[in-house]
C-alpha cells in the first residue's frame, strides 16, 4: 500500500459544476483534482454523483487499466511477447517475476477503494443537507460505490490471494497506512455479504440513456459479481441462482448479438454498450485506453507488446475447428499473430479468408468490458458442471457456441456432448470455449487460478495448457517449471515497496526468500 493515500476530497475539485447539462461522457471522464477539503464538498446530490463519477474516471487511468491486462492476460496461455519490447513486461511473460517488478504494485486499485470508501461515508450526511436527495438517491450511489469496491477487491484477491481490506477511507497522508492482509476467502464472503445489502436498491437501468445502462454499476452488474464471486468460492448453486437472476429479469433486458455483427458493435471502435453488455468502462476520443495501445496496438502503434498464441500451432490440431468465426475476429494469422480484438474494426464479409488489410485500427476508444452476457451463460455453465448438471452446462455452453458457429445447425454441441458425456470432458468443454469467448479481455489467467485453486495443484493446467505458450517462447522448459508448477505460484508477489511501507504485510509463500525484506 502507499504510504500516501489522498484525502477525503482530493479527488472532487473540478466537480460541481458537471450539473444536468453535462453529458455522460463528461461525466465518465471527471478527471480527480485535489484542492478542497472534505467539510466543504458534500453538500448536495450533484457532489455525491460528482465523487461517485471520480470512482468510474480512476478505473480508466493508464495503472489501472494495464494491470487489468497483466494480471488477467500476460501469465496465460493466450498471449507472448509481440513486436514492441518491455524489460518488466519480458520478464512476467518468462516466467522470471519477483517483487521488484513495478507490476506488483497495487496502489492504483486501492486509489480507487478508497475514492468508493469515501462516497460510502460522506454520502449519507448529505441527505441531512439536501432535501431533495431522497432516500432511494443515496441508496443507489451506494450502490455503485460497493459494486466498484467489490470489483477492485475481487480483482486483487485474485491476483495477490490475501490482501489488506479496509471499508473505512484512509484520509491522513501524514501517518504510516498499517494493515494487515485478510484471507481470500473472507474478502469474497464479505463483498457478497456487502453487495447483497444493497442489490435490491441499486438502479435497474437509465432509459434512454445506454452509456449510463451499460457503463455505470446496475442491479446485473452487482448480480454478476455475485455470481463470480459464488463461482470462486465453489458455492455454485448461488453461482446459478444469480445467473438466472440476471437472465429472467426483463427489465435491463440482455441479448447475444448476431455473429455478422457481434466482434464491431460488441468491441469496435466508436460502438460498444451494445445489447448483450451489463457493465463496461467507457472511453472515448478524449479519454482513450492507453493500455490497449500498448499491449495490443493501435494506428499509432504497429508494435505492440503482445501477439496472439498461434493455437493451432502448439496443439498440433485445428484448435478453432475450422468453423469458429471468432478466431478470423479475435487475431490475424499473418505470421505476426496480432491482436485484433479491442483495437480494429473488421470489414471482413468472409471470415474464412481474413487478412490483416480486413481490419483497420482505431483509436484505442474501445470500452473495456466487465461483463456481458457471455459471462453469466458460461458462468452458470461452470456451476452447472461441478454440480453434476451435464446437460444444463451444455445448455448453457451452446449459446456462445452456436453463435460463432453460424454454419452449424444450432444445438450441434449437444449431439457431441450428450448427458451421458463424463464430467471431466464437459468442464474442459467450458474451460475451452470460455478462453474462445473470452480471447484478450482480461480473464484467462484467472479461469486458470480458479481452476488451479479447485483441484488444488496446477501440473494438469501447467502440462496442458500453460507450456504450449513457453513452448512457443523457446523457453527452457525445466527453467519455466521450476518456477511456475507450485501452487503458490501462482500469485504475483506483494511489491517490495508495499512490504517495506506496511509492517503487516507478509510476502506470498513462493515468493519468500532466507532473508525478509527489511521493513522500515
Amino acid at each position: 500500500m502507499k504510504k500516501y493515500i489522498y484525502k477525503i476530497g482530493v479527488f472532487f475539485l473540478s466537480l460541481p459544476f458537471l450539473g444536468v447539462t453535462a453529458s455522460c461522457d463528461d461525466w465518465f471522464g471527471i478527471m480527480p483534482q485535489s484542492e478542497m477539503v472534505a467539510e466543504d464538498f458534500w453538500k448536495d446530490e450533484q457532489d455525491v454523483k460528482s465523487a461517485v463519477g471520480a470512482c468510474y474516471r480512476a478505473m480508466l487511468e493508464d495503472g489501472f487499466m494495464r494491470r487489468l491486462v497483466v494480471w488477467g492476460e500476460l501469465r496465460s496461455d493466450n498471449v507472448i511477447n509481440g513486436l514492441g519490447t518491455d524489460t518488466e513486461i519480458g520478464y512476467i511473460l518468462n516466467a522470471n517475476l519477483n517483487e521488484a517488478n513495478s507490476y506488483c504494485k497495487w496502489n492504483d486499485f486501492y486509489t480507487v477503494i478508497n475514492y468508493c470508501n469515501t462516497v460510502i461515508q460522506n454520502a449519507p450526511m448529505v441527505r441531512e443537507r439536501d432535501a431533495d436527495f431522497t432516500e432511494e438517491d443515496l441508496n443507489q450511489y451506494l450502490a455503485e460505490a460497493k459494486g466498484i469496491r467489490a470489483f477492485c477487491y475481487f480483482t486483487l484477491a485474485r491476483t495477490f490471494k490475501d490482501i489488506p481490506y479496509m471499508e473505512t477511507p484512509y484520509v491522513d497522508d501524514t501517518q504510516r497506512f498499517q494493515v494487515g492482509q485478510t484471507p481470500f476467502e473472507n474478502v469474497l464472503d464479505t463483498l457478497i455479504r456487502d453487495l447483497k445489502t444493497v442489490e435490491n436498491v441499486a438502479v435497474t437501468e437509465y432509459g434512454e440513456n445506454t452509456a449510463y445502462t451499460r457503463g455505470r454499476v446496475t442491479q446485473k452488474a452487482i448480480w454478476a459479481l455475485i455470481a463470480d464471486m459464488s463461482l470462486w468460492r465453489g458455492n455454485y448453486r448461488q453461482c446459478v441462482d444469480y445467473c438466472n437472476k440476471i437472465l429472467t429479469t426483463a427489465t435491463n433486458p440482455l441479448a447475444l448479438l448476431p455473429a455478422d455483427t457481434y466482434f464491431n458493435t460488441v468491441f469496435g471502435p466508436a460502438t460498444g454498450n451494445s445489447d448483450e453488455s451489463i457493465w463496461e468502462l467507457q472511453f472515448d476520443p478524449n479519454t482513450t485506453n492507453g493500455a490497449v495501445n500498448t499491449f495490443y496496438g493501435s494506428s499509432n502503434n504497429s508494435s505492440p507488446l503482445l501477439s496472439s498464441l498461434d493455437f493451432d500451432g502448439q496443439n498440433g490440431e485445428d484448435w478453432w475447428d475450422g468453423l469458429d468465426m471468432r478466431r478470423a475476429q479475435s487475431y490475424v494469422e499473418d505470421g505476426l499473430y496480432m491482436i485484433k480484438k479491442y483495437t480494429s474494426y473488421c470489414y471482413a464479409t468472409d471470415f474464412e479468408e481474413v487478412k490483416s488489410n480486413n481490419f483497420q485500427y482505431g483509436n484505442n476508444e474501445s470500452n473495456w468490458i466487465v461483463y456481458r452476457l457471455a459471462d453469466v451463460y458460461l458462468m452458470k455453465a461452470e456451476a452447472l458442471v461441478e454440480l453434476g448438471d451435464i446437460a444444463g452446462a451444455v445448455d448453457m455452453v451452446s449459446y456462445t457456441y452456436d453463435r460463432a458457429h453460424p454454419d452449424l445447425e444450432s444445438g450441434s454441441l449437444k449431439v457431441q456432448y450428450p448427458a451421458s458425456t463424463p464430467q471431466s470432458a464437459v468442464r474442459d468443454l467450458v474451460f475451452d470455449e470460455r478462453q474462445r469467448e473470452f480471447l484478450f479481455e482480461g480473464k484467462r489467467y484467472f479461469d486458470i487460478v480458479r481452476r488451479a485453486r479447485r483441484e488444488g495443484n496446477v501440473t494438469a493446467l501447467v502440462n496442458t495448457y500453460l507450456l504450449r505458450k513457453y513452448v512457443a517462447m523457446s523457453l527452457n522448459q525445466s527453467t519455466v517449471l521450476s518456477k511456475i508448477n507450485d501452487k503458490e505460484a501462482i500469485y504475483m508477489p506483494i511489491h517490495q515497496d508495499e512490504l517495506r511501507l506496511n509492517s503487516l504485510l507478509e510476502q506470498n509463500a513462493f515468493y519468500k526468500t532466507s532473508d525478509d525484506i527489511s521493513k522500515n
